[in-house]
């Protein structure tokens, strides 16, 4: 589904023109558009690919982010321009630069990356924490638990969040005496994540625990 269905079917000079203008809307809505554009743009094939990456050095927070996004969605993409970029990202200021980095690393699934990320999860910027999650959750699934768990008593409710989703969706049930307190956490969002949470694990429990009965003699 396309929010903006007058993109569809323009040609690459078209949508760098639109990439190169004003957001339609709000300011407040210029990273989804930028990011529908660099998409379609993506999707242009080499040209498309090269115009991006030739765009990162004047490309304003919202286009960045949406160059970031349109050339690390699947499929992968194997090119050491785009790994360059990424690296690079990771050291911006900019902390919406820096998440969409590190989500697009794990994307891509660049695992020799762990370490570079893991070194931002302390960062001062709840963006930038809560991606941490995501990569490590999806590239490192095992241990990610640790983390995740630790990450559920955080300052700010954006990062307790995203620690309670990936515990959600690894299916980790050890994590539910964890889970508990936040169905009370100040944040009606984190309540929410919890809830959900807890009861599809409980339920992972009970299958599990059903699975796992004796069979009765007849």
């Amino acid at each position: 589904m396309s929010f903006y269905p007058e993109l569809l079917g323009l040609e690459l000079p078209a949508l760098a023109e639109r990439f190169h203008g004003p957001a339609p809307d709000s300011q407040e809505y210029a990273y989804p558009f930028y990011a529908e554009v660099a998409s379609l743009i993506r999707e242009q094939g080499k040209s498309g690919i090269d115009f991006l990456l030739g765009e990162t050095e004047r490309a304003s927070t919202d286009q960045l982010r949406a160059i970031l996004f349109a050339l690390t969605r699947q499929p992968k993409m194997r090119h050491p321009a785009l790994l360059n970029l990424l690296r690079s990202s990771l050291r911006d200021e900019r902390p919406l630069i820096v998440a969409e980095a590190v989500d697009g690393l794990w994307s891509q699934g660049q695992k020799s990356m762990t370490y570079d990320v893991l070194e931002l999860q302390h960062h001062s910027s709840p963006f930038v924490r809560g991606s941490v999650l995501r990569f490590v959750s999806h590239s490192a699934p095992r241990c990610a638990p640790l983390l995740l768990i630790a990450a559920l008593k955080d300052s700010d409710p954006l990062v307790r969040e995203n620690a309670v989703d990936e515990l959600h969706r690894l299916g980790t049930t050890n994590a539910i005496p964890q889970l508990r307190p936040l169905l009370h956490d100040e944040d009606a969002d984190v309540r929410q994540a919890a809830r959900t949470a807890v009861e599809d694990l409980q339920w992972i429990v009970r299958e599990r625990a059903d699975n796992h009965k004796p069979l009765r003699a007849g």
